[in-house]
């Protein structure tokens, strides 16, 4: 396993609550993930090898594709067999896409 500070990063949005839309829970979802002020976001992109660390905690999970909304823009969408997206601290985030072997 490697560290996730030793993956990529990505510019996900600037604003304080981001809208994460998908499939979850057998359906089509939105989530918020929420960084409590507007600033400039960017998530690790990591795979299922990743340590992940323990300060680090699980917000949403996505199957198939995840899309992230900044206020009206579309920022990005992921593809993966299952998307977790985790939180830390003010800033830290980061998005697993794991893929079936």
């Amino acid at each position: 396993m490697r560290s996730y500070k030793s993956y990529e990063s990505s510019y996900i949005g600037d604003i304080a609550a981001l809208i994460l839309a998908g499939i979850s829970d057998g359906g089509l979802q939105s989530k918020v993930l929420d960084f409590g002020e507007d600033g400039r976001y960017s998530a690790y992109i990591v795979d299922e090898d990743a340590e992940i660390g323990s300060h680090y905690e699980k917000q949403h999970e996505f199957t198939n594709w995840m899309t992230i909304y900044d206020d009206d823009t579309c920022v990005r969408t992921y593809h993966a067999e299952k998307i977790i997206v985790y939180r830390a601290g003010d800033f830290g985030c980061i998005i697993q896409l794991i893929h079936e072997r």
